[in-house]
């Protein structure tokens, strides 16, 4: 502050020796007008001028003494002299300290004139150079020691002093207002706080939703100034907060009164804890319904948050989605602390708090999380159902992860014939949440039947598919165009498949393990798109999968209207070109739940098939397992399941299983471990089970062994082991008999 006071006395001097040279020149004008009439034609009028050449013989010791003469000369007119004057400036790699300096010497008005059309135009380079001085300006301006030493001049004698530094942080904006706020949090002295909080009442509106974030978040006296700040500022949006403090919900008394203050500053009554509640259900009600509020506004995308442990303000930029997650989230916190907020509105609350710390990428607050392990099983039964209800995926999966830690049988149990929460999770649109029920359902290990038990076992065959490239549908009454797309699809790494009915599509996506989207032409039939969309939505775990509806221009309304009541699904005119396919796709994905790499995917399948072959081991309450036993022939032959589908295998009990394996085993072209290893489960499944290979079957065997008489001594040991197996289980059985 003191350094540009020095700056701008020496600007004050400086402008008055220009004017005083001016004068002297016009004095003396009629003078030299005599003299150089002749030679005037022949020059250019500047290169003579006696106010030029005064603005010339200037002292320029330092950078900021050079612009000064130039933009002088500019006021002169003289734009050759100022030319010159200038390039050996914009040629000087000057420090940003320099470049600030021109910046306040100048001010923003001249410098932006010089960075204008005709600055640029007369003098090359005027404008990055104006542009780069501005820039050094507003980053020394806003750098931490500037801010300090502005604060500190709040605490000035001077009451002039104080003004001016109330007024450069006002003009240097939201990076004064953090830091105001932080200076508040650490200052003990009440004249201080005072005059910080004086400082940011003149900051409104862009200081509103940081004076919320700290409300909610401040603690003790901070919390108390703030609440004050708050009437201070007229503050609408905090009144949910302000009601909830003031109806005593904090146990400091001084917080409680600024609260009440502030609401009587606002010209509202003081509130009970009904009353209260009843403010925070209509900002939510507000909320729901898409107000605008300072948390989520039209104008910006920021989403500020204090932490009370470092004590500062900072901001995150987010979709508006997700800014609306957040407020929700924030404004259900105060059921927490008012007392007559019901059972009800305490879940929302903790599954607001989950839900809003997973997509910020962080764990949910310990408080949270011991909140919700308070609950009865019951209780988070029900929680589940809310989650599952609005969609909060993930803390429905850690509701489920709770879950499956009690243990507890009753998370399985119901005494009206319907699922529970848990066991309909199993086939939530999620699959993030369908595979962390089955985790809990495997951690509970029911002995018994339950309602919703089917389910389990299709989940598992579900995600044991689950496995290898992702999939997708593109259906089109013609083939051009479903092949065409299909085949843009291949491109991206899709095992696209092209139908050209209705009712093929929605067959195809639930014959799809790995489906991650579907496209379909508008003018699909049998049946049509309505009906299409309609058939594939009611099929639960396709609800959510990311659906195109491609249009000509007869069918925009119509994909609109589709679109204007599906979450998941996009309404765009028909793509031509790797490159509007390749947008499609992206777009696709930004709707899905879930974002799954193949190792994800594989990491689920392998865990799917231990979970398979532990439930044929030992037995479980699903009648149903052996149904895709079939599958597992399949997935057996993927390198990365391969270990897994053998377990299961050996635990199968089937003809098929039993033939898998020896086939297995016998493949040369196989890893040698994973072929013994195929050795012993034939091994496992025929003590457990006998040999439930036909004749030709065993005999095929002996036929490989016989014809590997050329082959290495390893692969003749597996298929001795194979055959070893067989006879062993023959001589026992007849011995039997």
């Amino acid at each position: 502050m003191k350094t540009f006071d020095r700056i701008h006395d020496y600007l004050v001097t400086a402008r008055h020796f220009v004017a005083y040279c001016l004068l002297c020149v016009f004095m003396c004008s009629n003078t030299f007008a005599q003299d150089e009439t002749a030679s005037e034609t022949q020059a250019s009028p500047s290169a003579h001028s006696p106010a030029v050449a005064a603005v010339l013989d200037m002292p320029r010791d330092t950078p900021a003494d050079a612009m000064e003469a130039v933009m002088t000369l500019i006021d002169l007119n003289a734009w050759d002299a100022a030319t010159e004057v200038f390039k050996p400036i914009a040629a000087e790699k000057l420090s940003p300290e320099e470049m600030a300096v021109i910046a306040h010497r100048l001010g923003t008005a001249r410098l932006l004139s010089l960075a204008g059309t005709a600055g640029e135009k007369q003098i090359p380079g005027a404008r990055v150079f104006a542009q780069k001085c501005l820039a050094a300006a507003e980053k020394l301006a806003r750098s931490p020691d500037n801010l300090q030493e502005l604060i500190t001049e709040l605490g000035s004698d001077s009451a002039e002093t104080r003004q001016a530094a109330r007024h450069d942080l006002a003009v240097i904006g939201t990076p004064a207002a953090a830091a105001c706020l932080h200076a508040l949090a650490t200052a003990t002295d009440k004249d201080t706080r005072a005059e910080l909080m004086l400082a940011l009442t003149g900051m409104r509106p862009l200081v509103n939703p940081l004076v919320v974030a700290a409300l909610v978040d401040g603690k003790g006296q901070f919390r108390r100034d703030v609440a004050e700040l708050a009437g201070h500022l007229q503050l609408v949006e905090a009144v949910p907060w302000l009601a909830t403090l003031a109806a005593g919900s904090d146990e400091n008394p001084e917080v409680i009164a600024a609260a009440q203050g502030a609401l009587l500053k606002l010209g509202l009554s003081l509130p009970n804890q009904y009353d209260a509640l009843a403010v925070v259900k209509r900002a939510i009600e507000r909320l729901d319904t898409g107000i605008p509020t300072d948390e989520i506004s039209r104008d910006s995308d920021l989403w500020w948050s204090y932490d009370p442990e470092k004590k500062v303000v900072s901001s995150r930029e987010f979709s508006p989605a997700l800014l609306r997650s957040l407020a929700h989230t924030r404004l259900t916190q105060n059921y927490l602390v008012l007392v007559s907020a019901s059972s009800e509105d305490r879940q929302l609350a903790i599954l607001s708090a989950i839900e809003t710390a997973h997509l910020l990428d962080q764990a949910p607050p310990n408080e949270i999380l011991e909140l919700a392990k308070g609950l009865s099983v019951e209780q988070l039964s029900s929680m589940l159902a809310l989650s599952m209800k609005s969609n909060r995926g993930a803390a429905a999966v850690t509701i489920c992860e709770m879950l499956g830690e009690r243990g507890d049988h009753g998370a399985l149990t119901s005494f009206d014939g319907l699922p529970t929460p848990l066991a309909r999770a199993v086939n939530d649109p999620n699959p993030e949440v369908q595979f962390a029920a089955l985790a809990a359902i495997m951690k509970i290990n029911p002995q018994q039947s339950f309602a919703g038990a089917g389910a389990v076992p299709a989940a598992l065959w579900r995600f044991a598919a689950g496995s290898g490239t992702p999939q997708a549908v593109a259906g089109a009454p013609t083939a051009a165009h479903a092949e065409d797309w299909a085949g843009g699809l291949r491109g991206l790494g899709f095992d696209a498949i092209p139908v050209f009915t209705g009712i093929d599509v929605v067959r195809t996506a639930l014959e799809s393990p790995r489906l991650e989207l579907v496209l379909v032409d508008s003018n699909i039939g049998k049946p049509l798109i309505r009906e299409v969309v309609y058939q594939l939505r009611t099929h639960s775990r396709l609800a959510h999968v990311p659906i195109a509806v491609l249009t000509g221009s007869e069918d925009m309304a119509l994909g609109a209207e589709l679109a204007g009541v599906d979450d998941h699904l996009l309404s765009v005119s028909r793509p031509h070109g790797a490159e509007a396919m390749k947008s499609l796709v992206d777009r696709l994905a930004v709707l899905a739940d879930n974002h799954y790499t193949a190792e994800a995917r594989t990491q689920k399948a392998t865990q799917a098939l231990e979970w398979i072959a532990e439930l044929m081991r030992d037995g479980g309450p699903y009648d149903e397992m052996l149904r895709n036993s079939d599958d597992l022939e399949r997935t057996l032959f993927q390198n990365e399941l391969s270990q897994a589908s053998l377990g299961a295998l050996a635990a199968a009990g089937t003809a098929g299983s039993q033939q898998a394996l020896a086939d297995f085993a016998s493949l040369p072209s196989q890893p040698l471990e994973l072929r013994r290893q195929a050795a012993k489960a034939f091994a496992d499944s025929f003590e457990q089970f006998g040999c439930l290979l036909t004749a030709d079957q065993i005999a095929a065997q002996y036929d490989r062994y016989n014809a590997s008489e050329s082959a290495d001594a390893e692969t003749q040991q597996v298929l001795s082991e194979v055959l070893d197996t067989i006879e062993k289980k023959k001589k026992s059985e007849d011995i039997s008999k």
